[in-house]
């Protein structure tokens, strides 16, 4: 007993006092996430470059700085694989996005504008990766092809007020081109697209009344646009009557004579003036607004005969002219 003693202590205290570490796990190898959003737009004469620089790397390690953003550009190679055009691809600098927060980690936006006169007229693919330590570079991106075409020049507008709404024209450029038209007001904190035209021309039916518009016209073609035109001021006044009234009858009736016509389109139609003509005399107006298109002239006497027109009034009090007249002996 006294013999086994001193081992058996030893092993205890030996498993008393040794607590469980665990595996020894190799360090990162510190290759950083994929870029999934890398976009490109020619704009102009400059090849406009945007995407988000990993805040990660692929075993999820928190990146602080890179050592290099392989930014590349090259001919568009078929079948396409990434070793054989990146061989042939031009390398630019990329700046280096400041250091992040290694505890809360966000991803870094990058915008580069690079000119596209050297590859113009080429198919052509962009493509970009990162390292955080030399030579252990992520994937590359998603990869951009685009045809490089001739710069687009930047429209130029008018605007005017029209009774559909404001009217946009400039001047054309080659065939096949669509345009964007945007528009901001003085409460909106940017610009939005209200339409896009495959002509040198559009209207925005969407405008109101009484608001100060700032209008740009943008040229485009597949991934090519030019910068937006210079912008052109408009402010719809409503000064514009419904239209004239259409399909006007007269009906001569037992006691009365009536008269119908064909509601007027517009939303702002808020009713009809009545204008009626006795024996050849001339048109005067009946009475107040009529908000329905249908009119009762009980004032009618035998033997007479009436001519009747109407128009059309709007919220604003815009009259249109008067409808093509329709008779009833009475």
């Amino acid at each position: 007993m006294r013999a086994g003693f001193p081992a058996a202590s030893c092993l205890f205290f030996m498993l008393a006092g040794c607590g469980y570490v665990g595996p020894v796990l190799p360090p990162s190898p510190l290759i950083p996430n994929g870029i999934t959003d890398l976009a490109v737009v020619e704009r102009g004469d400059r090849l406009a470059i945007t995407f988000n620089a990993p805040a990660r790397t692929m075993d999820q390690v928190a990146i602080k700085d890179f050592s290099e953003i392989d930014l590349r550009i090259g001919p568009a190679v078929t079948p396409f694989d990434f070793p054989s055009w990146a061989a042939k691809a031009k390398q630019y600098p990329v700046e280096l996005p400041p250091p992040n927060n290694p505890d809360d980690p966000e991803p870094a936006p990058i915008s580069i504008q690079l000119p596209a006169a050297e590859w113009q007229g080429q198919d052509v693919v962009v493509a970009v990766r990162t390292a955080v330590k030399h030579d252990r570079y992520s994937s590359w991106s998603n990869r951009i092809a685009l045809h490089v075409v001739p710069p687009l020049e930047p429209p130029v507008a008018t605007a005017e007020p029209t009774a559909q709404g404001i009217a946009l024209r400039w001047t054309p450029q080659r065939a096949g081109l669509t345009y964007r038209i945007y528009r901001q007001s003085a409460a909106a904190n940017q610009p939005v697209t209200v339409g896009t035209s495959d002509q040198p021309h559009f209207v925005d039916t969407s405008a109101q009344d009484d608001i100060d518009y700032r209008y740009t016209v943008v040229a485009a073609e597949q991934q090519a646009e030019s910068l937006p035109s210079a912008v052109v001021l408009a402010k719809l006044v409503d000064k514009f009557a419904p239209s004239v009234p259409a399909g006007l009858t007269a009906l001569a009736g037992p006691d009365s004579v009536e008269v119908s016509w064909q509601r007027s389109p517009e939303a702002d139609t808020q009713g009809y003036y009545v204008y009626r003509s006795v024996n050849g005399g001339p048109l005067e107006r009946q009475g107040a607004l009529v908000t329905l298109p249908a009119y009762s002239d009980r004032k009618v006497e035998h033997g007479k005969t009436y001519r009747y027109a109407v128009s059309s009034v709007d919220k604003k009090n815009n009259e249109s002219d008067k409808s093509a007249p329709a008779e009833a002996a009475f």
